[in-house]
């Protein structure tokens, strides 16, 4: 999943009146022009980038290049742009429009990387459009607004994503997103009164683009922009958007595909990507895919590289084609092997089998100690404590240093308080101690799930996010959690992370967690001891109510 969408999971959702998102819509305009290159009013410029992958994953891709732009005015241009297996140089001198492309194929990263340089919001009017009407969600400091338009045909319906956030403080973009565009935007610098992003991220696999060079434009404008008489391509390539149901209209006939035997996950569902056809009606790229169970993902590619089109033509000439493809699939179960449930299914088991606010229902308070590292660089011992009644009682308080934190619950209401230091550490113990995600913050489809062992107990992980073939966690993608047969959590892994649970003890029927170390590269860098877990004795009036404190949680922040 992209770590984009994933910021915009993480906010508070804020419904704005219709006069508020008129002056949202009119902010956002302003926003986006200030970084805006390709414009009226904009002085004259010359503008150089070299083009890389992000990764060093994705090192031999292919994807290097550069790109030079010539740029007078929105009428009065010129653009070079390089890669291995592609070179165009393209002249707009008023209504004269002249190319010259080395190679049969413009890839769709390079593409976009041109565009997003110097406009990084293409469509701007449809963006605003959509803007009056999308969901507008605030992260620390700063906006995210998020819609989605209906995609897919009548058989098989789909939705398309879109995205935009800008820093509240600066009002700069920090990243888009939709069909056939968008970025994520750094390193701002001030080009005659417009903020220009001289490193633009761009794509999946993901490119950088590093601006080597913006200056005033110096060469002469006649020399520049001359239309050579000859030398020039008969025809203009061009790449289009189009829907996937106009995009299916040219679909020709293929085999019926051959989908593998899954282990584990759905075993029906749809697999969806972005995909650019070539002049000719072959598959040339996919973007991120998207499917109900990731083990199918690297078929479904396969399937979809495989379609053939007719190809597309606008006033007769053959085009580039963009759009997004919806592709369903059906398989069994392989024979001989250990089926697995659903992610959900393990994450529920768990959470009722490991944590008593889920299990028995009996009223409880838990008490703990953790010890960490304190401002002074010694270790010093901090203190957890989870009051809980019901569902919709419960209060959950630690302390640490001179930091303090609390969520709690009375009712419908929830409460969120935060004082002093330590935010970030307490809000770790806090998720420590309940680590199991909400059922309504993931999505299935990202999890892969595989027999292991823990400490020579045999385990089912539930895993999300990279794995090297050798079998490292990204520290920076990968979750995981571990749960033995009866469903007990034995370890989890986040953030860098590993959190091993052990001294299991029951109370009303749930499995608790005595001793908890999280480690980081192997090394001990928080211990969490359970003290004690006792029935609620007698409680203080609106012990679950912090007046002035009210939160209001986001469909996907955890419920505890």
């Amino acid at each position: 999943m992209n770590w984009k969408w994933l910021l915009f999971l993480l906010g508070t959702a804020v419904v704005l009146p219709t006069s508020s998102r008129a002056d949202l819509a009119k902010d956002l305009r302003k926003q986006i022009e200030r970084s805006t290159l390709d414009q009226p009013g904009t002085r004259p410029f010359h503008l150089k980038a070299v083009v890389a992958p992000s990764f060093e994953r994705d090192k031999d891709s292919g994807r290097n290049g550069e790109v030079e732009i010539w740029w007078a005015s929105p009428t009065q241009w010129k653009h070079e742009v390089r890669a291995p297996q592609f070179h165009q140089i393209e002249v707009v001198n008023g209504s004269q429009h002249w190319q010259k492309n080395d190679g049969d194929y413009f890839p769709e990263w390079l593409r976009e990387t041109a565009i997003e340089l110097i406009k990084p919001v293409p469509a701007i009017d449809e963006v605003l459009e959509h803007a009056k009407s999308a969901e507008v969600r605030h992260l620390g400091r700063m906006t995210n607004l998020n819609w989605t338009t209906p995609s897919g045909t009548t058989e098989i319906p789909n939705i398309l994503r879109s995205w935009i956030a800008f820093q509240d403080s600066t009002g700069l973009l920090l990243y888009d997103g939709g069909l056939g565009w968008g970025g994520e935007f750094k390193d701002y610098e001030d080009f005659h009164g417009r903020m220009v992003a001289r490193t633009v991220n761009v794509g999946s696999p993901q490119v950088t683009a590093t601006v080597t060079t913006l200056e005033d434009l110096r060469e002469n404008l006649t020399g520049l922009l001359a239309v050579p008489a000859a030398g020039g391509d008969s025809q203009l390539l061009q790449t289009v958007v189009l829907t996937e149901a106009a995009l299916r209209q040219n679909l020709l006939p293929m085999e019926p595909v051959q989908w593998p035997p899954l282990q584990d996950g759905p075993l029906e569902g749809n697999v969806t990507t972005k995909i650019i056809v070539d002049r000719n009606g072959k598959v040339r790229e996919t973007q991120s895919v998207v499917s109900e169970n990731p083990a199918i993902s690297d078929a479904g590619v396969q399937a979809i590289l495989a379609m053939r089109f007719k190809p597309f033509l606008i006033n007769g000439v053959s085009v580039q084609v963009l759009s997004q493809v919806t592709f369903p699939f059906k398989t069994v179960r392989p024979a001989g092997r250990e089926n697995f449930e659903s992610a959900r299914t393990y994450f529920e088991n768990g959470r009722h089998a490991s944590f008593p606010a889920f299990g028995g229902g009996a009223p409880y308070v838990l008490r703990a100690e953790f010890q960490a590292m304190g401002s002074d660089k010694q270790v010093k011992v901090g203190r957890y404590e989870d009051t809980w009644l019901s569902a919709s009682q419960w209060r959950r308080e630690a302390w640490f240093e001179n930091g303090h934190y609390v969520r709690s619950r009375d009712g419908e209401r929830l409460y969120q308080l935060v004082e002093g230091p330590d935010q970030q550490l307490l809000q770790l113990v806090f998720r420590v101690l309940e680590p199991i995600p909400a059922i309504d913050t993931f999505v299935e489809s990202d999890w892969k799930i595989k027999r292991d062992t823990v400490n020579g107990v045999s385990a089912v992980r539930v895993l999300a996010g990279y794995e090297s073939p050798e079998g490292e966690l990204d520290p920076d993608q990968a979750r995981g959690f571990w749960f033995d047969d009866s469903g007990v959590l034995l370890k989890t892994y986040f953030n860098g992370l590993e959190s091993r649970r052990s001294q299991i003890e029951e109370f009303a029927s749930v499995k608790v967690a005595r001793d908890i170390d999280v480690l980081r590269q192997g090394r001990l860098a928080m211990k969490i001891t359970v003290k004690e877990v006792t029935p609620v004795g007698s409680l203080p009036e609106h012990a679950f109510e912090i007046k002035g404190h009210e939160w209001i949680r986001a469909f996907t922040s955890e419920v505890r």
